[in-house]
């Protein structure tokens, strides 16, 4: 594949992922239209209340959809661009008064990085019940608390043993000695391995459990006729993801409106 395919593959299978997720989350809505992209739900956080650019946008109809979707709701949400595809648009949003807030490495692992071990003292499981769905939802909150996202904004993503298994997503939990440390989802897509909700909880962090679980997706997505795998990487996710062998051929910028 050349590397604009690559980037398409990528665009959808990450446009996938999110509306996976939202239509199991509690309360999610999702809205398509114009070029845009909207995910949401009355619990989530400013980024899981996201505006995604698809097409070709108009900052001034991104903004009349944040308004007519999120705002006059008083929830809050983010705008999220291609690095690879709207670079004016981004230029046409800070006129509107969008302010830039962060950029989202998006990743992906070939097929050919050969996949180590995991730690001789996890032992790696698939979510198959309402008790691995509570194991899974007991690692993210903590995990997913260090960046300041409230408890019940994780937990209404993971309100069912369906928000974790399905036709195209399984969900994998790490334990050691019988306790949950670290989770990960494979979401399925135009022949992508999406890997979304990979977390640890923090006292176990930095001993390659995070790695562990997001092998884990890799292997499964391998194994199930995925081209590579790909993912949206954190803040504390993205040096882990390097040291596996992952590359960042774009990114995805994060845009909010203040007042």
């Amino acid at each position: 594949m050349d590397g604009a395919a690559v980037l398409a593959l990528m665009d959808l299978n990450m446009q996938e992922m999110y509306r996976e997720d939202t239509r199991a989350t509690a309360g999610g809505f999702i809205v398509e239209r114009d070029g845009m992209m909207l995910c949401g739900s009355p619990q989530g956080s400013e980024f899981t209340n996201m505006l995604v650019v698809v097409g070709r946008g108009r900052a001034s109809a991104i903004r009349s959809a944040l308004d007519a979707t999120f705002r006059a709701a008083g929830l809050p949400c983010s705008v999220w661009t291609r690095a690879h595809a709207d670079g004016p648009l981004e230029n046409e949003l800070r006129r509107e008064g969008f302010e830039y807030l962060l950029t989202v490495p998006a990743m992906m692992l070939t097929n050919d990085v050969p996949d180590p071990s995991a730690p001789p003292e996890l032992e790696l499981r698939r979510v198959t019940d309402d008790a691995g769905r509570r194991d899974y939802l007991g690692v993210m909150v903590p995990a997913w608390g260090v960046y300041g996202i409230d408890a019940e904004s994780t937990a209404c993503h993971f309100p069912t043993v369906e928000s974790l298994v399905g036709p195209m997503k399984t969900a994998f939990v790490a334990y050691r000695e019988n306790a949950a440390v670290a989770g990960a989802i494979l979401y399925l897509s135009h022949e992508v391995a999406g890997i979304g909700w990979v977390g640890t909880v923090p006292e176990a962090c930095a001993r390659g459990y995070g790695a562990a679980v997001t092998w884990a997706v890799v292997r499964e997505g391998r194994r199930r006729g995925a081209r590579f795998s790909n993912l949206q990487a954190s803040p504390l996710g993205a040096p882990v993801y390097r040291r596996m062998g992952f590359t960042t051929p774009t990114d995805y910028h994060v845009f909010v409106l203040r007042g």
